[in-house]
């Protein structure tokens, strides 16, 4: 399904770009020059989401950014999170703003930029006594995650190496397809907590009142755009977030959805293979 994104107050007009911003067209290999095909989670506030229709979030306006300084039109489709990365390999998608994090396993087959850091946190309902302040607090509980994301995949390590291998209970990992369908589990009972980004979290309690964050917070790591191994669109799409950078654009972004911390950039990254960190 396609969604259109909502106009934001303009950060930057094309006057305004930094004469880098030619650079940056001219450096998009041929195939890009008449568009960009941008698979966009459409289930991950205050990253990505749909509101009325349209597809809102900080990094949906870093992409709008983006586009503006390509100077190429994206074509936004919102999609499932697990339809991203067989698009993205499949050429479906030219990238995908899903908020990945750069595992080992995805590395061989994407490469990332980075947008943000973002640590990982639970999901509680106001009304339950259940308190995770430690990694083995998790051990024995019901939580519930989107299959196959960072979050499932730091929860099986998690309850491995802080609970099967303590001797404690393993946590049992409720796998769903989307994070509504995981904190529904939560709201009904079926599930105890949920785990997403700690930003994901935070608004999720500041939204619905139902919820609340833990103290534990896991694993802050970068938050990414993904795009298909060794393509340059990678290194000018990072390029251009350094422009944003340079010129205070994603600070106001950032500002905008009050994640002005320190998890922003100071400086953009290309996280491959061969460069896993940087």
């Amino acid at each position: 399904m396609k969604y259109t994104t909502r106009a934001t107050v303009a950060l930057a007009t094309v006057l305004a770009l930094p004469v880098s911003a030619e650079t940056l067209n001219e450096a998009l290999p041929d195939e890009y020059k008449d568009g960009i095909e941008v698979a966009v989670f459409n289930d991950w506030p205050p990253d990505e989401f749909v509101v009325d229709g349209e597809l809102v979030g900080w990094s949906v306006d870093i992409a709008r950014e983006m586009e503006t300084r390509l100077g190429v039109p994206f074509n936004y489709v919102g999609t499932s999170f697990d339809a991203i990365i067989p698009g993205l390999i499949g050429k479906r998608f030219d990238a995908g703003f899903s908020s990945f994090g750069s595992t080992s396993e995805r590395l061989k087959q994407l490469d990332f930029v980075a947008q943000r850091k973002i640590g990982t946190a639970f999901g509680i309902p106001v009304s339950s006594d259940l308190d995770i302040t430690t990694e083995s607090d998790a051990c024995g509980h019901t939580i519930a995650v989107i299959s196959g994301s960072w979050d499932n995949q730091l929860l099986d390590k998690l309850s491995q190496e802080k609970c099967v291998d303590a001797g404690l209970e393993p946590v049992d990992i409720q796998q769903h397809q989307n994070q509504n369908a995981a904190e529904l589990a939560v709201q009904s009972g079926r599930a105890e907590a949920t785990l997403a980004s700690s930003a994901k979290m935070a608004y999720l309690a500041q939204q619905t009142g139902d919820f609340r964050v833990s103290t534990l917070v896991l694993d802050p790591v970068y938050s990414n755009i993904g795009v298909r191994k060794g393509d340059q669109l990678g290194q000018v799409m990072a390029d251009a977030i350094q422009t944003m950078i340079d010129d205070g654009t994603y600070q106001k972004i950032m500002e905008k959805w009050n994640l002005a911390d320190s998890g922003m950039l100071e400086r953009a990254v290309l996280i491959t293979e061969e460069n896993p960190e940087e």
